[in-house]
């Protein structure tokens, strides 16, 4: 049987997963210029495996939430949710998701856990992994 924190860490990593085929839908219907229809299913399963693994950042640690790598989660929550509404900036958009996903997923942690709220990285062993 699987402990609390082996649970916590495969579902992160599983939602994790399921995240990056969404995104990726998402980004070949922008790119290429294939018909909303076609992705919006991707939009939505991108957004709902994001919101999942927020939650369970929280729930784990509700510092999270001041934190820089939740504070990024928040813009990119934003820029998904303006796509399609002017669709010329979609590729743009989409861009600015993957490149500040990319930097903030592999920022040092000082960067990452640094809370703006104390002015300084704030870390627990609380933290959800995967």
């Amino acid at each position: 049987m699987m402990n609390r924190e082996s649970l916590k860490r495969w579902s992160k990593i599983s939602l994790r997963t399921i995240h990056l085929l969404s995104i990726i839908g998402v980004g070949g219907g922008v790119w290429f210029s294939i018909e909303r229809s076609v992705w919006i299913n991707y939009w939505w399963l991108a957004l709902i495996s994001g919101v999942l693994m927020m939650l369970i950042d929280i729930v784990s640690n509700p510092i999270w939430l001041l934190q820089v790598r939740g504070l990024v989660i928040y813009l990119k929550l934003g820029l998904l949710t303006l796509l399609g509404i002017y669709p010329q900036w979609d590729g743009l958009l989409m861009g600015f998701i993957v490149i500040i996903s990319a930097v903030i997923s592999h920022a040092p942690s000082k960067l990452r856990y640094f809370s703006i709220y104390h002015g300084k990285t704030v870390s627990s062993n609380k933290d959800s992994k995967g």
